[in-house]
């Protein structure tokens, strides 16, 4: 009976003894049997509060600072080019009636004209003073008559010729006008480049006219519009000559003399004169 429970014991202690050497062995095969961590990882510090922080944080921080930097350089970009110019590759349609060519701009015609009316002694004189101012300025006589004078000068020296003329008298009356007729000169040039483009477009149907009626109605067309053309060019002469060449008119008012009475100066008292100072006075 003891020899029993003796052998019982022993079994139960060699169960025992098993038991633990299963469970330590288990217990150190344990750290062999976690996940690997990736092959990327680094190692990791520990701070005193228990945080783990990964050696990768400063790697993530620079490339954040980068994408800022980027972003800020789109910003900053240059901006859009400018819409190409009409007529270039890629641009817009012109509106209709809108032209591309820079329009010239004309300077003004103007017309000088003057008017003055001068008191001088000496009519004729004074006459051929004007005369020689207009050709001493580079103009001409234009008409002259027994008080009045008609001059032309060179635009450029019109201010002059009035001062000069200033001095040959007393001036009692003078008139400056000025006139422009540069749309009147741009009307008359554009109906010319519309009757020449109507007589050239004429001469060309009378070459392909097929009958005698034809040929009398386009000749007719023809000659009157020639006749336009003629009368507009010679209005652009006209204009274009005036704004050249200034008018000047002057018109001579003769002083009146003082005379002098034969008898001498009449004495304030009669008996002066009864003691002869008349006679003294007119030696």
């Amino acid at each position: 009976m003891k020899l029993h429970l003796s052998a019982l014991l022993i079994g139960v202690a060699g169960l025992v003894a098993c038991g633990c050497s299963a469970s330590t062995l288990s217990d150190a095969s344990a750290p062999s049997s976690a996940p690997m961590a990736p092959s990327g990882a680094t190692s990791a510090g520990m701070y005193g509060d228990g945080i783990m922080e990964s050696s990768e944080a400063p790697s993530e921080l620079a490339a954040g600072g980068m994408v800022k930097a980027e972003r800020a350089a789109l910003a900053k970009a240059a901006p859009p080019p400018a819409p190409p110019a009409p007529g270039q590759p890629g641009a817009a349609p012109t509106p209709a009636g809108a032209s591309g060519e820079a329009v010239a701009i004309r300077a003004p015609l103007l017309i000088y004209t003057a008017q003055v009316t001068m008191a001088v002694f000496e009519v004729n004189t004074s006459l051929g003073k004007v005369e020689a101012i207009a050709r001493d300025l580079g103009g001409f006589l234009a008409r002259r008559d027994d008080s009045t004078i008609t001059i032309r000068v060179p635009v450029a020296r019109f201010d002059e010729a009035v001062r000069r003329i200033e001095g040959v008298g007393d001036m009692l009356h003078r008139n400056v006008a000025v006139e422009d007729v540069t749309e009147e000169f741009t009307d008359l040039e554009i109906r010319v480049r519309n009757a020449r483009a109507i007589r050239d477009r004429l001469e060309k149907l009378l070459d392909k006219a097929a009958t005698v009626e034809e040929s009398v109605v386009l000749e007719r067309e023809l000659g009157r519009v020639a006749g336009e053309i003629e009368r507009f060019e010679g209005r652009l002469k006209f204009l274009r000559e005036r704004a050249a060449l200034s008018t000047i008119t002057v018109s001579f008012r003769p002083r009146p003399r003082e005379s002098l009475d034969p008898a001498g100066p009449r004495l304030p008292v009669d008996w002066l004169g009864q003691l002869g100072l008349g006679r003294l006075l007119n030696l």
